[in-house]
């Protein structure tokens, strides 16, 4: 049977809330755990040995296990989410889980060769995985930001009352709105159809497009809107901001490059006759007998 005609645009698809709870809890104790004391290799390796214990690790036994990337992709969010450091985009996509665990969270490292050695599949996994972690990310990082207007007083009264915060703040979530939608468009593709779907490379295209330029304008504002401190190591916003900064670089380059992936959307609307036939048509789930 093919999919239900209300189907057809329907971006992203229902992700049971108890998987999104638990693993908000653990990854917010991961991270807690992380953060007490001196950071080291046997902390790490801890955490690790916590990932797994927990079933996470195993949360997406192949890249294109189509009905297991709903609780991957909240696994996903929810360590981006915590700033946590384990990176479980590339865990889940690639199983590579030294690699999980090697970069340093309080300093900016891009792994310029994520993905490089491994198959389109995994490849096309792990970008989708970074869009799930951006878009987890910047939306912590905005959540700070609006508690923190919200606490900081100026003139009497809060930050949050002044309209220029105000509209630059909505700035930054209108950012993320776009990001998040393509990003669970993407996901959606690749829960019905599977990792190698046609229309799946498109999808990541335009993410790569759309979250680059949502981490330059949801990274300036916030840290405007927090004046100094989102920059000490101590706040929580400077961690997100360098796992922002890595996994959008990561990402662009998965995909060949910023300009390379805009080329490619460039040739899809002329191909298709046009910006809104090429779009509804990469909205619309394939149909399977």
């Amino acid at each position: 049977m093919g999919a239900p005609a209300n189907d057809a645009l329907q971006p992203a698809l229902a992700i049971d809330p108890m998987v999104v709870d638990a693993a908000t809890r653990a990854f917010d104790d991961l991270a807690a755990k992380w953060l007490a004391g001196e950071p080291s290799s046997a902390k790490r390796a801890a955490l690790l040995e916590a990932v797994v214990a927990l079933g996470f690790a195993d949360a997406l036994p192949a890249p294109d296990g189509r009905e297991a990337w709903l609780d991957a992709a909240a696994i996903i969010r929810a360590q981006a989410q915590a700033a946590a450091p384990i990176d479980m985009a590339l865990l889940l996509a690639t199983g590579d889980r030294a690699g999980s665990i090697a970069y340093d969270p309080g300093r900016y490292a891009c792994a310029a060769t994520a993905g490089a050695a491994v198959d389109a599949a995994a490849a096309a996994a792990l970008a989708l995985g970074r869009c799930l972690q951006i878009s987890g990310a910047m939306a912590a990082a905005l959540e700070l930001s609006v508690q923190y207007v919200q606490d900081r007083k100026q003139f009497g009264q809060p930050l949050a009352k002044f309209q220029a915060i105000q509209h630059s703040l909505a700035l930054a979530a209108e950012e993320i709105a776009a990001c998040t939608a393509i990003t669970d468009l993407a996901l959606a593709c690749a829960a019905r159809e599977g990792i190698a779907a046609a229309r799946l490379p498109a999808l990541l295209d335009g993410a790569a497009v759309v979250a680059n330029r949502a981490v330059d304008v949801v990274y300036d504002v916030c840290h405007q809107v927090h004046g100094a401190i989102g920059f000490t190591r101590e706040y929580a916003l400077h961690r997100h901001s360098l796992d922002l900064l890595r996994w959008r670089d990561a990402l662009v380059l998965l995909r060949g490059g910023e300009l390379r992936a805009a080329e490619r959307l460039g040739d899809r609307a002329i191909g298709a006759g046009g910006v809104w036939r090429a779009v509804t048509a990469q909205m619309k789930p394939e149909i399977s007998a």
